[in-house]
């Protein structure tokens, strides 16, 4: 049962991991709020964009589900805007006879930007589901899709080398965890420390406890947080057999 838990964590903190600490402008109640949304429609779904109170600059975006199950093609692109009622999960409903408004013909760049990281995140969540259910071939499709819309996240090789591991390639799995220790990416802080601590267990199963504990000390070197330290350096001292 832990186990389960524990994959479930992993899971869902893949997911968050991604989702900067502000006020997001779409926070949903348990009731309908009436909201006029403004995003980017991308791929044929609807991403609102919520931007830093400060800055002014686009910092998260929500994918919306739109009840009256809209077809967006013609906005494919655009940014618009729609007035309606916000309800939990992200589930929005269009104001009576109403319809989305092109504000602008071509969606920016900065917009652009956060909705990449949104795909790219769904892409790394769905491919460690996939690696769970042992569908390995179909995990590194959905990362490698990650990868190739931002080659700079550290977090998306770490995901790659855990499916390598998972699948028992550790050669190319260190491969990947090598792109992040010789810092050939970006943002190396604030790594999931669940995902590493899985794939070092992997490894000291395999035998490599050196190099388990060589993956120990990076995450310990990327902690944010005090669970973090913790569960780092007792993982260190349990691969060395102390």
């Amino acid at each position: 049962m832990f186990k389960n838990d524990k994959i479930l964590m992993i899971y869902f903190l893949i997911i968050f991991l991604g989702i900067p600490f502000f006020i997001p402008t779409t926070v949903t109640g348990s009731m309908p709020v009436e909201k006029t949304l403004t995003g980017c429609v991308i791929e044929g779904r609807f991403f609102s964009v919520s931007f830093d109170f400060q800055t002014s600059k686009p910092v998260k975006a929500y994918p919306i589900r739109i009840w009256q199950n809209l077809d967006l093609a013609s906005y494919e692109g655009n940014a618009v805007s729609m007035v309606g009622s916000l309800l939990p999960g992200d589930r929005f409903v269009l104001k009576e006879g109403g319809k989305p408004v092109i504000v602008k013909e071509k969606c920016e760049s900065d917009n652009l930007a956060v909705i990449r990281k949104e795909f790219i995140m769904e892409y790394r969540a769905a491919g460690y589901k996939a690696a769970m259910q042992k569908n390995f071939d179909e995990a590194l499709i959905l990362v490698n899709r990650a990868l190739d819309m931002d080659k700079t996240l550290c977090g998306t090789y770490i995901d790659r080398a855990q499916i390598y591991y998972l699948k028992g390639d550790f050669s190319s799995g260190e491969t990947d965890v090598k792109t992040v220790k010789d810092g050939a990416c970006i943002d190396p802080q604030g790594l999931n420390y669940l995902v590493l601590e899985e794939m070092g267990t992997n490894l000291v199963k395999s035998g490599k406890k050196a190099a388990a504990i060589e993956l120990y000390k990076m995450g310990l070197g990327s902690c944010r947080s005090d669970m973090c330290r913790e569960t780092m350096n007792k993982d260190i001292l349990k691969a060395a057999g102390k």
